[in-house]
């Protein structure tokens, strides 16, 4: 029995899968928003990552509220997500974004806490930025001892 030795005259390059970024970073997340307010949000963010300032102005604004707040979902066996509404054509925008480590995971947290998606909460929490009135609905606390 005869062994042939086979030798390959190009080197095998291992890919990585690691990721490009800082590791302080996240990867880019994409939230989905109606048109009128990415427009206000172009307006009020701009500069150096915009994105991710806003997520965290939103979150230092108004996590404490979330925390106590009802859920905006009451069915939490379903996870509620952004709907078209009918009758009405809304045009929807892209938001591309690095955010913080800390400031995804707690939006994370507070869609989960509330049953409804990371966008669903985003763009609740920008047009009650933007709203003029705060609605009854979201200053509502339960009582704590």
């Amino acid at each position: 029995m005869k062994f042939k030795l086979i030798l390959n005259p190009k080197p095998i390059k291992s890919k990585s899968w690691k990721a490009k970024s800082p590791r302080e970073s996240m990867p880019v997340c994409t939230l989905i928003l109606p048109d009128k307010l990415y427009k206000n949000y172009l307006k009020n963010w701009s500069g150096s990552r915009p994105g991710a300032r806003c997520l965290k102005d939103l979150l230092e604004l108004y996590g404490p509220d979330l925390q106590f707040q009802e859920k905006l979902n009451p069915d939490s066996a379903l996870m509620m997500y952004q709907k078209k509404e009918k009758g009405k054509q809304k045009d929807w925008s892209r938001l591309n974004f690095r955010p913080d480590l800390e400031d995804w995971n707690l939006l994370g947290n507070y869609s989960r806490k509330h049953g409804v998606s990371k966008c669903y909460l985003f763009t609740f929490l920008l047009s009650k930025y933007f709203s003029n009135s705060p609605s009854s609905e979201v200053y509502k606390k339960k009582k704590v001892a």
